[in-house]
């Protein structure tokens, strides 16, 4: 811009920004206005209602009235099978325009491994359902129960937890404000909710004429007024389960011609076949399953009884196909025809519990030893390949395994390292159960490379325990094997999860084994990179010259190889160790040679993340200016590669600068930034504090 005169030239901007903007010559005041909240993203997460629902209007309407005014926990219990998840999801889709900020929804039997840890994971889930970038998802359970907690003060939100066991692992997932309601269903009373003042609702088998307008809904009014006496007794054999009589309306269905004196007539011989009753009320469940089964072509049973002899709780057509070793898909409809099997997301299946049992007893009587055993190499090898495939997405990383023969071909592709997470999270809870039953078998191979694909979910969404229990199981693949870099990296991986999940004795534990390890495989690489995981435990604890004493040794080895990222990324950190130690000299100058490094690597991230301690250093040392050109240099690059918590923070220390040299008016336009920066990624709480913050700024 050039001006008459030589007049002061000013280059305003004002109002709402979105985007990027140039401005050049002169920069005058840069007025933004105050950013609107984002709009709040409304979760719709309960599965489908459930086909065919009829009767239960008592329990709903119990639900209505109990859950009414919130904050409120209602507990839907009863026997397997008698229709608790249908319950709660049939009552979540009644009451969908009731939550006007959405509906949460968790399995817990899908993703059970113990513990609270399980409910941490749902935790992030959560937020990240509300909108909450993966970056401010925090490490610990109390934290991210305090999050919820803000995130969803004053909302009206209901949240359906399925298949719980216990108190522990509902209390956090309860909001509360008073326009939510939890629904919990459980085959357990759940008596420590119930003593917090918790609603208990208990589903009880269906009545003889409930049973019998279920059936009537399946094969028609005059096919079962025709035939009453016997409906009423198939009702009974089939203990007022809605899954049992369900099958019998699909087994009526697929056979017309059948009266329903015929099919009990098939269900009482195949009772008189079966060891024992089934357990619960003394009714031939069992036998009706049994009989169903038999109906079934041999294609269809045996892809049956060999999903019963996986560990999961869910598989896709990829996943039957491998079981099956041929193609799935008549064999798979004939299983959704006999509701055998149910699908409850695109491409997604599972069974009943009690349907899995069946099958898995069905494979152990009819499938040789080595047949089952083969059928779950299959999915193994399968599940194998897939985290491979999804692996690859992630990008540049060091891996020990070579997969370049198994994806060769196998079909599996990405399009983003986002679609690879999201399947890997999909997949999460049948990957660890099959990684289990893997190491159950001493498939030692399968193992490790199996833990080591599954690092970036564990790291990236945040799955600690999960990430120690995998990598635990491959340190004992790795003894079994005798090699001692796979030893050295399932214990960096292990103590990596571990010092996250905050057991700093055991991680540190882990690393002194796993350098001894990376030392006798004679790899450089994995050298480097336990003392990488030595520097970061050393922080943890406060030893910032420990810290800097491996991340210079770490930081040697590279240079010795020629790596330059690698160097790179340990000058960086031995950095953050100077900064720890308050040498801002020191971080500076280190600070300084990584950063030529990673240009040269193209790591945009890791530049930005570099400037932003570099930015810091030099305000420590009383260089401004330079630290003023460092933090707006880190805003810019960490804003193009999506990372909000950095964003935000540069923005903030770019605040704190202008406040340092008088500039209000410039450090209220840099918390607008780091507001909007908040609102966009979905952190409500830490927008609150910077709300109260450029309050105070603004004030005269």
């Amino acid at each position: 811009m050039s001006a008459e005169g030589g007049g002061i030239v000013r280059n305003e901007l004002s109002g709402q920004v979105a985007g990027a903007v140039v401005q050049a010559a002169d920069v005058g005041v840069i007025n933004i206005a105050a950013p609107p909240a984002a709009p709040a993203r409304v979760p719709r997460q309960v599965p489908a209602e459930p086909p065919g629902f009829v009767n239960r209007t008592f329990e709903l309407s119990l639900l209505d009235r109990h859950l009414a005014d919130g904050p409120a926990v209602a507990v839907v219990s009863g026997l397997k099978g008698v229709g608790t998840s249908a319950v709660g999801r049939r009552w979540a889709h009644q009451a969908r325009e009731r939550f006007s900020d959405g509906q949460l929804y968790v399995d817990l039997g899908a993703l059970r491994h113990g513990g609270a840890s399980g409910v941490s994971d749902v935790l992030a889930a959560f937020l990240r359902a509300l909108g909450v970038h993966e970056s401010w998802i925090p490490e610990e359970l109390p934290e991210r129960a305090a999050m919820f907690r803000s995130m969803t003060a004053g909302s009206r939100l209901l949240v359906l937890v399925d298949d719980a066991e216990h108190a522990a692992e509902v209390t956090p997932l309860c909001p509360a404000s008073p326009g939510s309601a939890v629904v919990v269903t459980s085959h357990r009373q759940l008596r420590g909710l119930l003593a917090e003042g918790a609603v208990p609702i208990t589903i009880g088998p269906l009545d003889a004429e409930q049973g019998l307008r279920l059936l009537a809904g399946m094969v028609g009014e005059e096919r079962v007024a025709g035939q009453r006496t016997h409906a009423v007794e198939l009702v009974r054999l089939c203990g007022g389960l809605p899954i049992a009589l369900r099958m019998a309306g699909a087994q009526l269905l697929r056979h017309p011609a059948w009266s329903l004196e015929r099919l009990i007539r098939d269900l009482a011989e195949a009772g008189r076949r079966l060891d024992r009753a089934a357990a619960e009320g003394g009714v031939f469940v069992d036998a009706f399953f049994e009989a169903v089964y038999e109906g079934l072509p041999e294609s269809a049973a045996r892809l049956y009884r060999l999903l019963g002899v996986l560990p999961g709780s869910a598989f896709s057509p990829g996943l039957a196909a491998a079981v099956l070793d041929g193609e799935p898909a008549q064999a798979l409809d004939l299983l959704l025809d006999a509701h055998l099997v149910e699908e409850f997301a695109q491409d997604r299946y599972r069974m009943h519990d009690l349907v899995r049992l069946h099958a898995a007893r069905r494979a152990r009587s009819a499938e040789p030893p080595e047949e089952r055993e083969s059928a779950l190499r299959r999915a193994a090898e399968w599940y194998l390949t897939g985290a491979a495939a999804a692996d690859a997405a992630m990008g540049r990383r060091l891996r020990l395994a070579d997969h370049g023969e198994r994806l060769s071909g196998a079909g599996w592709s990405f399009a983003s390292r986002g679609e690879a997470l999201d399947w890997l999270d999909a997949e999460r809870a049948d990957l660890l159960a099959v990684l289990r039953a893997a190491a159950a078998r001493e498939w030692d191979e399968i193992v490790w490379q199996l833990a080591e694909a599954l690092w970036p979910l564990h790291h990236d969404r945040g799955y600690h325990a999960d990430c120690a229990e995998a990598n635990a199981l491959g340190v004992e693949a790795a003894l079994r094997l005798a090699d001692p870099a796979v030893e050295a990296r399932m214990r960096n991986q292990a103590a990596r999860a571990q010092l996250m999940l905050g057991e700093l004795d055991q991680a540190r534990d882990q690393l002194v084994r796993a350098r001894r390890a990376a030392r006798a495989s004679g790899d450089p690489r994995m050298e480097a990179v336990i003392l990488e995981s030595l520097g970061r435990a050393a922080l943890v604890r406060g030893e910032p010259d420990a810290a800097a004493e491996s991340f210079a040794a770490a930081s040697a080895i590279h240079e010795r190889a020629g790596n330059g990222r690698g160097v790179g990324m340990q000058q960086y950190h031995l950095g953050l160790a100077h900064l720890d130690a308050g040498r801002h000299g020191e971080a500076a100058a280190a600070l300084g040679r990584a950063l030529p490094l990673m240009a040269a690597a193209g790591d945009a991230l890791s530049q930005g993340r570099i400037h932003l301690e570099l930015a810091r250093a030099q305000r420590g040392l009383g260089r401004p200016a330079d630290a003023t050109r460092s933090a707006r240099a880190a805003a810019e690059l960490t804003r193009e590669c999506r990372v909000p918590v950095k964003e935000t923070q540069a923005w903030e220390l770019l605040a704190e600068l202008a406040e340092e040299r008088g500039d209000r008016e410039e450090a209220a336009d840099c918390l607008r930034r780091a507001l909007s920066t908040c609102l966009a990624s979905g952190n409500l709480p830490r927008a609150g504090t910077l709300r109260a913050r450029l309050a105070a700024v603004d004030q005269p």
